[in-house]
């Protein structure tokens, strides 16, 4: 969400967003004087001169309007001979540092340098240097630009990424649907400055009764009102081809004054949000509920804001027609269903994680091309670009796992690279698929057992190995008369020889090594890792 417009008056550069025109005086002094003097007063960034006892001796105005901006406070507040630890009380330890370092002789220079004030975090990229008078230190210069929009962007960024990876997660292990709802309602309060979400789903045909979940900030008992106002009959589904967000405002007095939200009214009787932003869940052209995004007054969204919130959106979606689907119990009609969700998701969430790439990738080059490359910035830049990958890496492999037809179209080899991929980013570990001769060829079903037997092995690795490197291997032996397929981890290991109640893993894996006529042998020693082969006749 974008902040409200008291605090977007001064951005990041300090530098104001429509041009500003001022006179400027012929001047009689030098250009040297003349370059020094534009600097301090008019260069987009706040410097400050100190003694050797941090009472501030000059500044100019863009630090000043920092203070003003944070602060609330007048110019008055950075007056000479105030001291470093009054401007900024509370953070004597954090700035201790950098003066000692000035005041020793050096240059210290900081990116992102955390400033806690009432009520808020900032951030700053800051340069401290000595000043010198007749080869002794007399004081001390301070340098700095505001970092606080850059960073909180980049959290903001990074947790949205995440959010996508994780509900995409949770969908691709089967997870129920109120779980991913739960999530996504939570992932709304974690990752903009709402007030709080809910969300509320229903079959497509009208004839299951709404489920809601809600934010706990909004009051207890919520979500079985917004179930209860969502199952009556006059309340009207918005037609899929309607515009994806819609925004209410004054909607606190709506649900006060009508009728149909009589269930609701509690709720907003105390409640300090005014506003609310509906994003309908629309899957293969069909509705599934509604996301709400519950904001105080004069709260703004941005583009990046919707369309993040439309990607939440048809994520829940197409859990909810999952679900409808699973309960549906036709299974030609389920495949074909989730083909049609496997390009739903493409067609959004997918290309909404691309977006965020290439929006990550064109940062980094900017740093490059403005010769920031070592810039602390740029190393938070390419950790949002590996986490927007990863995240994508993992998208890709849900909607593989949806398609009926994949495992057929991309052979097996290709199949457990995709998975490999979205583990590895999900776990920090890495995860090596190796195929060694023609592993094509397998009948669908026998594909279909050696590719969920090699995940649970790999899952199995993940959950109770603690490894940090997994290697698949698939070859055809040299006579050619079977396929070998290995998952070797360099995990902690265990006594192959004992049993393992409540582990159903291994038992799975030998029944289905046993369907499709093959030979599994586990072999494993304690802090020696564990290496599962499979040997599949071939004729």
């Amino acid at each position: 969400m974008s902040t409200p417009d008291d605090q977007r008056t001064l951005r990041s550069t300090s530098m104001p967003t429509m041009p500003l025109i001022e006179p400027a005086e012929a001047a009689t002094k030098s250009v040297e004087d003349q370059l020094v003097e534009l600097f301090f007063d008019r260069a987009p960034m706040g410097v400050a001169v100190f003694d050797t006892d941090l009472r501030l001796q000059r500044c100019n105005k863009t630090w000043t309007h920092f203070y003003e901006h944070y602060l609330g406070v007048g110019p008055d507040y950075t007056s000479p001979g105030v001291t470093l630890n009054e401007l900024i009380p509370g953070n004597e330890e954090s700035v201790q540092a950098l003066v000692d370092a000035a005041l020793a002789g050096q240059v210290i220079r900081q990116a992102a340098h955390r400033i806690a004030i009432p009520g808020r975090e900032t951030f700053w990229d800051v340069v401290f240097a000595p000043l010198y008078e007749d080869g002794r230190i007399v004081g001390v210069v301070d340098i700095v630009t505001d970092a606080t929009d850059r960073v909180l962007s980049l959290r903001r960024l990074q947790a949205r990424v995440a959010t996508f990876t994780r509900v995409a997660t949770a969908m691709s292990l089967d997870q129920p649907l109120d779980a991913i709802l739960s999530g996504i309602v939570s992932a709304v309060g974690e990752t903009t400055s709402a007030y709080g979400a809910s969300v509320v789903s229903w079959d497509s045909s009208g004839q299951r009764a709404a489920v809601a979940h809600a934010d706990p900030a909004l009051g207890e008992g919520l979500a079985d009102a917004i179930a209860q106002t969502w199952s009556r009959d006059d309340m009207p589904v918005r037609a899929p081809e309607g515009p994806r967000v819609i925004r209410r405002h004054g909607m606190r007095q709506v649900v006060l004054d009508n009728p149909a939200f009589e269930a609701l009214r509690p709720y907003a009787v105390t409640a300090t949000w005014d506003e609310l932003v509906i994003v309908p869940l629309i899957a293969s052209g069909l509705s599934f509920g509604e996301l709400h995004v519950y904001l105080d007054p004069g709260t703004e969204l941005d583009s990046d804001d919707e369309q993040y919130l439309v990607a939440l959106a048809d994520q829940a979606a197409v859990a909810a027609q999952n679900a409808e689907l699973f309960a549906a119990g036709s299974k030609a009609a389920e495949l074909e269903a989730r083909h049609q969700i496997a390009r739903d998701l493409h067609d959004s969430v997918s290309q909404a994680l691309f977006s965020m790439t290439l929006h990550s990738a064109a940062a980094a080059r900017h740093l490059e091309a403005t010769g920031l490359a070592d810039h602390p910035a740029a190393t938070q830049v390419a950790e949002l670009r590996a986490l927007t990958q990863g995240a994508l890496a993992e998208m890709r492999a849900l909607i593989f796992e949806l398609r009926p037809d994949a495992l057929a179209e991309e052979g097996l080899a290709s199949a457990l690279t995709k998975q490999a991929a979205a583990i590895s980013s999900r776990e920090r570990l890495t995860v090596r698929v190796e195929a060694k001769g023609d592993v094509t060829g397998l009948a669908p079903e026998v594909e279909e057992h050696l590719y969920r037997l090699v995940l649970e092995s790999v899952h199995n690795a993940v959950k109770h190995a603690e490894a940090s490197r997994i290697d698949v291997g698939l070859s055809v032996s040299t006579d050619g008369a079977a396929l070998l397929v290995t998952v070797r981890d360099d995990g902690r290991g265990f006594d192959a020889g004992q049993s393992y109640p409540g582990h159903l893993g291994l038992h799975t894996m030998a029944e289905r090594a046993e369907s499709m006529g093959a030979t599994l042998t586990t072999t494993s020693r304690p802090g020696r890792g564990t290496t599962v082969s499979v040997s599949v006749p071939l004729r």
